[in-house]
């Protein structure tokens, strides 16, 4: 067992088998994973130790979404040299741990600071266009939004978090001269960040500022449509119980008003709870076949979405749930959703694009990885 720092190098596959035996025997083998991987950063670069991970996920299929690691390896890494924190990014893995090497890398530079109104000023330029292509980084449409979402948890850090400022710091930031446009993934990580703390630091910068269950939809009153949506919505976790079960999602949803506001709720439950059933894609479409028509359409659509955003070698699950959908009304909209991800989840040409346009039926095949998204 990794009781201490690794010390020797071993193989890949030694360390990949080393690591699920170490692991079998725990409660929640995915937790254990993402303290167990990290150490072989001892002895091995983070592209490495991502190259390990994707042979415990072919061991282990219950591994797939490891966000939280991609996290601790992109944060390791940017502590060896903080000042080289952008260069870290273009190094993370495209379409695998749904991006979290991104994240990591964002959060380890700024964990630790809180900048005044005039060193918040001085920062935007860096926080401005980080998430913008590069010569050595050509992002997804996804990478791109993962990004900007990840600035979402950086502001609170950098504004103590105070969700206000750091509302109003993603219109500074996520929202393009150009018409691009990333607020919404920019306000979800604001209040992801409040809801939803993974380490200590990030309960210390919380405490004392995360509204009850009770109180929740007081907090989220004063914000204007989108972000009051994603603070209702990123706030699940303190109705959990209720949430996930179909009847109770719906119920949760249906607190805000008809449209925009309504509609984000549910594509972002929806998105949430594919990754609570850890991508099993069984329990997602027995989920989806519980939700009424029309957000049925969305439920199917968002568990395709969430599993090949998750893992681009999840293509032939996501596949599967649309398949599943077609026999329950929700066929159209969840392949719809494919064709959409085909471009802006994966490069264009690209092998991974290929075999999800030739998955599809005839119907949607001519459009697959041509179609407009941005």
């Amino acid at each position: 067992r990794f009781t201490q720092p690794v010390q020797k190098k071993l193989s890949f596959p030694d360390y990949a088998d080393a690591v699920v035996v170490t692991c079998a025997s725990s409660d929640y083998r995915p937790g254990c994973y993402d303290k167990e991987i990290p150490k072989f950063m001892d002895v091995l670069s983070m592209e490495d130790v991502f190259k390990v991970t994707a042979l415990v996920q072919q061991k282990d299929s219950g591994y797939w979404y490891c966000h939280v690691l991609g996290h601790n390896l992109s944060s390791r890494e940017t502590a060896k040299n903080p000042e080289k924190w952008k260069e870290v990014i273009p190094r993370c893995p495209m379409g695998m741990c749904s991006n979290g090497c991104i994240h990591g890398a964002l959060q380890e530079r700024f964990r630790k600071e809180k900048f005044s109104d005039k060193e918040m000023q001085s920062a935007l330029p860096d926080l401005t266009d980080i998430c913008d292509e590069k010569p050595n980084w050509h992002p997804t449409g996804m990478e791109q939004a993962t990004c900007y979402h990840a600035l979402g948890h950086l502001l609170m850090y950098l504004s103590d978090a105070d969700t206000k400022k750091s509302v109003e710091l993603c219109e500074n930031i996520a929202k393009k001269p150009d018409g691009r446009d990333f607020l919404t993934v920019c306000y979800d990580g604001v209040f992801m960040q409040l809801f939803q703390p993974l380490e200590p630091e990030d309960f210390a910068l919380v405490k004392g500022k995360t509204p009850t269950k009770e109180a929740l939809k007081t907090f989220c009153a004063p914000y204007e449509t989108r972000p009051q949506a994603s603070c209702w919505s990123e706030g699940w976790p303190l109705y959990w119980d209720q949430v996930k079960k179909p009847a109770g999602l719906m119920s949760f949803c249906s607190v805000l008003p008809q449209g925009v506001m309504r509609e984000r709720c549910y594509n972002g439950m929806f998105f949430i709870m594919a990754s609570q059933f850890q991508l099993n894609t069984e329990k997602i479409i027995a989920f989806c076949r519980e939700i009424p028509l029309p957000e049925r359409n969305r439920c199917f659509a968002n568990g395709a979405g969430r599993i090949i955003e998750t893992d681009e070698k999840l293509v032939a699950q996501a596949l599967a749930i649309c398949a599943a959908a077609a026999t329950v009304d929700a066929g159209d909209a969840c392949y719809d959703e494919l064709v959409m991800y085909s471009e802006f989840n994966f490069h264009s040409g690209s092998d991974v694009q290929k075999q999800l346009c030739d998955g599809l039926p005839p119907k949607w095949q001519t459009n697959c990885g041509s179609v407009s998204v941005r």
